[in-house]
């Protein structure tokens, strides 16, 4: 247990020049956080000794893509590891990379592809951490076939609250090893990860896309495509569609030519013009959408959208990697089209047997609320092997809302009969997109006896709870009479 810090000691471990308001990525939580920048394990190992002399908490932080207060950390301490930014070694005979935590999914994937190599999973942006994609467990476009982010992790470097570091794999401690991979950064700071990549025989993916014109025609398509073994799938639905258009959407399946083409593995040939149509920048795109951003104008984007596609999509095109890939790089900054008030997404997981029926209950739920999501995707999933799991055999749903005043608490309302249609289905919730949730939905999302094994995992590594952020003291609050950290 650590000693009651002093104020004195207070004033001088956190000073007022270290402190900054960090936000989620969505914009909608943020927190006044001190913030350290360590380039080494050691500076990690230094942090947490601070943070220990001072009485105050420790989370761990990337480049901030998690949409809520997963690395938020109010009044505490925020480890940004963005400087831990090396590739330690890489192997292009084997495709294995040793990589730090603060890198990102872009310097990982430039630094493999001139040798025929990819990530095994990537999410939808390419500026997130391999420590956070690690920490929540990141999933992607092909995750019904290759699983998680985590399934491809062989190791990382933990280092623990007590300034211990561990080499975790998944055969010297599966127990860790399938705990802290998406645990949060509840259990100790990554230093390293070890991941396999794919081999990959070109820089591009044979993409097309094809329509659905209700929700019943989108789960066929999927399952027609899932049969036919296309590699990648991610559909888009239009959440102003109602009635008997109800899920209408589009779905893009792709896959790896089956020749080698080496000469587009350069990194170049991934890259998006600066400019759109030649003439305006793409990173300023997102100031025409934002006045955009209301229900009149997105309701004819949508309907332009589907329209277009389901006439002239169907033909196949090679689609370089990065741009199939990462949809949120395509706009830069493309967020801030929802600015002032944010966003809120609601990602919700369903076992296939259940998943259209509370897709379907989601959607008019949306409908009967008065408040359209702006963006709906839509995917394949399988069940993941980690301890706070969150993806199951089926689907998931995710929905953006865009937060105004007038919509703030009937928005919240609508968020929290979503999380009641979830649970109520047999569904799961991912933390990474979460902002609301309570130590009950979560219990009940990941299980009781598996939400009580992280805990009991975290009681013996760290029995002081150094580890915490605004989220894990909403859904995992330390029992009465044990809280001895700010």
């Amino acid at each position: 247990m650590n000693p009651e810090p002093t104020a004195q000691k207070q004033f001088e471990a956190l000073p007022i020049s270290r402190m900054a308001k960090l936000s989620g990525w969505a914009m909608y939580r943020s927190a006044e956080t001190y913030v350290w920048r360590p380039q080494s394990a050691d500076e990690v190992r230094e942090t947490l000794e601070i943070a220990k002399d001072s009485g105050r908490s420790v989370i761990a932080r990337g480049s901030g893509y998690s949409y809520g207060d997963t690395a938020l950390n109010g009044e505490n301490i925020t480890v940004d590891l963005t400087r831990m930014n090396k590739i330690l070694q890489w192997d292009p005979q084997t495709g294995v990379i040793q990589i730090e935590p603060g890198a990102t999914i872009y310097n990982l994937w430039r630094h493999t592809l001139p040798d025929g190599w990819w990530p095994t999973v990537v999410p939808g942006a390419m500026s997130p951490t391999i420590g956070g994609c690690a920490a929540v467990n990141a999933h992607g476009k092909n995750s019904w076939l290759k699983g998680t982010f985590g399934d491809a992790i062989l190791s990382f470097d933990l280092l623990l609250a007590n300034g211990d570091m561990q080499t975790v794999t998944r055969e010297s401690d599966p127990e860790l090893f399938h705990a802290a991979i998406g645990g949060l950064g509840l259990l100790g700071v990554m230093t390293s990860v070890t991941l396999q990549t794919r081999k990959v025989p070109a820089g591009y993916l044979l993409t097309r896309h094809y329509h659905a014109q209700n929700l019943d025609e989108l789960f066929d398509v999927f399952e027609q495509r899932l049969a036919a073994q296309d590699e990648y799938l991610v559909g888009w639905i239009d959440g102003f569609a109602a009635g008997a258009s109800l899920g209408r959407g589009l779905i893009e399946a792709a896959n790896h030519p089956e020749m080698e083409d080496v000469s587009t593995l350069n990194p170049a040939t991934q890259d998006l013009s600066p400019n759109i149509a030649g003439v305006f920048p793409r990173s300023q795109m997102w100031r025409i959408m934002n006045p955009l951003f209301h229900d009149a104008p997105m309701r004819l984007a949508n309907n332009a959208q589907y329209t277009m596609v389901a006439k002239y999509g169907a033909k196949m095109k090679k689609t370089p990697m990065a741009q199939f890939h990462f949809f949120h790089d395509y706009i830069p900054n493309w967020k801030k089209a929802f600015a002032p008030g944010g966003l809120r997404q609601f990602q919700m997981f369903a076992p296939a047997e259940s998943a259209k029926i509370l897709f379907r209950a989601a959607l008019q739920a949306t409908h009967d609320a008065h408040i359209p999501p702006y963006l709906c995707v839509f995917k394949r999933h399988k069940t993941d092997p980690f301890l706070l799991r969150y993806q199951s055999d089926g689907y998931s749903l995710s929905l953006d809302f865009r937060v105004t005043r007038s919509r703030d608490i009937p928005l919240q309302k609508l968020l929290e009969q979503l999380r009641v249609l979830v649970l109520e289905n047999g569904g799961n919730l991912y933390m990474a997109k979460d902002d609301f949730l309570d130590a009950a939905s979560f219990e009940q999302s990941v299980g009781a006896d598996r939400a009580a094994e992280f805990r009991a995992i975290k009681d013996k590594l760290d029995p002081a709870w150094l580890f915490q952020s605004n989220l894990s003291r909403r859904i995992m609050p330390q029992p009465l009479g044990e809280v001895i950290l700010a």
